[in-house]
């Protein structure tokens, strides 16, 4: 029986270099990972000097996908034949990203409410990208899930390699108790690809219930592996991290991201920096550390209270 695939799921600012880097050495690797959006438009393609990192530093031994995100045919299929020249693995389309910014031009999740731009964003890039290498990650819908079928049909056409579904409409952003599995079950049925469930799958728990009765094929994460990283090498049959662990995970997350920034910030900049992973992670600490991390400008004294955390059980 072939092993599920498990992707990280891009995250703006978080799932970066430093990320994957922390991820490699803590023994704890997804089978695949995704860029956050490159944005395509037609006077340019924003090619963020951080996601190119990801690409062209990538030391890992996992696969990485360059993400697209654009309104326009035409521009994505030239950012597109431009990333495959670098070690990609292939190209996908954002149709899923809620960013008001983003859907005001259309991209993201904008494409949702707007099918004839999806279908020629989709057959855009799948008459430029090889055969193994295109997927789509998109929402269930802009307003609501009964918008799921026409997209559906939209992506089938296409015959994409691999989609990932986030189990949520555009309108329902991140809101808790939002995600319909059962939306993830209906793309899986009609869709001739493997599909990649993606939405809150924030414990080993909730992500093997997802592989046994919602997406065989696999699961993306992305704040649930921020929190825990090592609920990758959970899923291939490894051990829950035990509180040194979770130390250690911080530790290491400190010294890479300062790898990638200590010539550009300054220790009040590493902690801002930090705090886009830690968001995640606070009920790992009291609250008295809670507070002190949000308030931290000096990286001595955050990893002091790395040093210190205990977790829930203990």
């Amino acid at each position: 029986m072939t092993a599920p695939l498990t992707a990280l799921a891009p995250m703006q600012d978080v799932t970066d270099l430093a990320f994957m880097r922390t991820l490699t050495r803590i023994g704890s690797l997804p089978s695949i990972f995704v860029t956050a959006y490159f944005r395509s438009t037609p006077t340019t393609c924003a090619i963020a000097e951080a996601n190119l990192r990801c690409i062209e530093e990538n030391e890992t031994g996992v696969p990485i996908i360059a993400q697209l995100a654009g309104s326009e045919a035409a521009p994505l299929m030239r950012d597109a034949e431009r990333l495959l020249q670098l070690p990609v693995a292939g190209i996908n389309l954002n149709a899923g990203c809620p960013s008001p910014l983003v859907n005001r031009h259309g991209a993201g999740a904008g494409l949702l409410r707007d099918l004839p731009a999806l279908r020629a964003c989709l057959q855009g890039l799948r008459s430029v990208v090889p055969t193994g290498q295109f997927s789509v990650k998109c929402r269930t819908g802009w307003a609501d899930t009964a918008e799921f079928p026409a997209i559906l049909a939209e992506i089938a056409a296409a015959s994409p390699d691999l989609v990932m579904v986030h189990g949520r409409t555009r309108k329902a952003l991140y809101a808790a108790h939002t995600v319909q599995p059962e939306t993830v079950q209906q793309a899986v049925s009609y869709l001739n690809c493997p599909v990649l469930g993606n939405g809150d799958i924030t414990t080993l728990q909730q992500a093997q219930h997802w592989l046994a009765h919602i997406c065989p094929a696999g699961v993306m994460i992305g704040r649930g592996a921020v929190r825990n990283p090592y609920i990758f090498r959970q899923l291939r049959g490894g051990p829950a991290p035990t509180t040194d662990e979770l130390r250690h995970y911080f530790t290491v997350l400190t010294e890479e991201t300062n790898r990638i920034l200590h010539t550009k910030r300054t220790p009040a900049g590493h902690c801002n920096r930090m705090k886009k992973y830690l968001a995640f992670c606070y009920d790992y600490f009291t609250p008295e550390q809670e507070h002190a991390l949000r308030r931290c400008t000096d990286i001595a004294d955050m990893q002091r209270i790395f040093d210190h955390m205990q977790t829930p059980e203990e």
